[in-house]
């Protein structure tokens, strides 16, 4: 990345950072969220880091639900709730974004295009409803060698399932037809998917989302933005690991 490219980078972290501040949330608000939408797609084309898009498309992920009436119900982040919870992730996962952008200051970036590894006889299957987290997933998996389906609801993640059983399963916990906690639920009670890997994929990070995963079949709870080496060193683990958990 050039010095320029950081400069409007970090420029744009700027305009970020004020309008999570600036704005209440929990209403709909389609000018606020075009807006977020337009720096965020910004920063993903100046910056030229995996890792740092990845935090961007997570940051307008929350920003959809911080923009609209009912996106924040349910939303804990340790004492925290609702609006105050979503903005806590949100300037979270931006201050991490600052960090990054210091840290490509002084080393080689990680390309949008790494080297493509020896293809994996894994299948993943991605349930995501937000396009750019999906698509990001998609990308960064196939570049490491793993098969990869995605479903944007539970719907279409259960007949993927069903067609061609995943070895793994990633899954965001709000689906526009239901949640992952059921998704999950279905496919443990599925002879054919009862023991494949499950890890929950989401912006919720309570103790009580955490518990509600254990107890609907994830064997893994990650709150978004994930970094890319920690995702990738838990799909690496043997799946004996996975299958010990299941009852």
């Amino acid at each position: 990345m050039t010095q320029r490219d950081l400069d409007q980078a970090n420029g744009l972290y700027t305009a970020l950072m004020r309008a999570v501040v600036a704005h209440p949330g929990g209403r709909d608000d389609s000018a606020a969220m075009s807006e977020v939408s337009r720096l965020c797609a910004r920063a993903v084309e100046v910056v030229n880091d995996l890792e740092a898009r990845v935090i961007i498309r997570g940051v307008e992920s929350r920003a959809r639900l911080l923009f609209s009436a009912n996106g924040h119900v349910g939303v804990e982040a340790g004492p925290l709730q609702g609006v105050a919870a979503l903005k806590f992730q949100m300037l979270t996962a931006l201050s991490n974004f600052r960090g990054r952008l210091q840290m490509l200051r002084y080393a080689p970036s990680t390309p949008e295009l790494p080297a493509l590894k020896e293809r994996k006889n894994v299948r993943v299957l991605v349930v995501e409803d937000d396009y750019d987290s999906a698509e990001s997933l998609r990308k960064l998996l196939e570049l490491c060698g793993y098969s990869v389906t995605v479903a944007y609801t539970s719907q279409e993640g259960l007949e993927a399932a069903e067609a061609t059983p995943p070895d793994i399963v990633l899954c965001d916990i709000g689906l526009p037809d239901g949640d992952g906690y059921e998704f999950a639920a279905v496919l443990r009670k599925q002879p054919g998917t009862a023991r494949i890997k499950l890890i929950a994929v989401t912006a919720r990070g309570s103790e009580q989302d955490e518990k509600r995963s254990r107890e609907a079949g994830f064997q893994l709870h990650l709150v978004k933005p994930v970094r890319p080496e920690r995702l990738l060193k838990e799909l690496d683990r043997p799946a004996k690991t996975a299958d010990e958990s299941v009852p």
